[in-house]
């Protein structure tokens, strides 16, 4: 049997109870939020430097967008034409316009007659007839119209018959065919592919 030397008279409940909130406790969590607001001022510091640096960038961005921008506009304003330009650009448009719409006229061989009126007049000259007086030649589209004085009645069918050498002239139909005689024991006469009378 062992012998028990010691007597262990410290019971559990009469060790001291252990502090929660102890100076040094205290002091290392107030370290520690210290640190911890140093290190968000310095982020936060850290991150409003960088901020202002990308705002200052940015203004002089703003401000170079700006003078070009300016210098945009003022080129737009200076090349602006004047008002004298502008009407005779219009007065060019209405010429041309004009020019274009009488070259059309006039190679349209539907409804241009001046090659024919040109060589009509050709042939009446070379068919000229002695007996024959013209007054008025009219000569519209395929309506011919010839008025003029003959020494005798019999000089004016004479006179026709020369159409047929004509190019222009030859095949036309005249519907319109009267003589009178005047005064001066003339024949007054009017010949036209037309009912319709010459005006005098």
């Amino acid at each position: 049997m062992r012998s028990k030397n010691s007597i262990n008279l410290l019971q559990a409940e009469l060790f001291p109870k252990e502090v929660l909130l102890t100076l040094r406790r205290v002091l290392l969590s107030w370290l520690s939020v210290i640190l911890l607001m140093l290190v968000v001022a310095f982020t936060s510091q850290y991150h409003a430097n960088q901020g202002a640096e990308q705002l200052t960038t940015l203004s002089k961005i703003k401000a170079k967008q700006e003078k070009v921008f300016a210098d945009l506009g003022k080129k737009i304003e200076q090349n602006k034409p004047d008002t004298k330009t502008i009407s005779q650009l219009a007065t060019l448009k209405l010429v041309m316009a004009n020019k274009q719409a009488l070259y059309k006229e006039l190679t349209n061989r539907k409804t241009t007659y001046v090659a024919g009126f040109a060589k009509a007049m050709t042939d009446l000259s070379t068919m000229h007839s002695e007996n024959i007086s013209l007054q008025k030649v009219i000569i519209d589209h395929d309506q011919l119209t010839f008025e003029g004085i003959a020494r005798t009645p019999e000089a004016v069918p004479a006179w026709l018959t020369l159409f047929e050498s004509s190019s222009v002239l030859s095949g036309k139909v005249f519907s319109h065919f009267s003589m009178t005689e005047n005064d001066n024991d003339f024949t007054d006469f009017v010949v036209s592919t037309s009912t319709v009378e010459l005006q005098k």
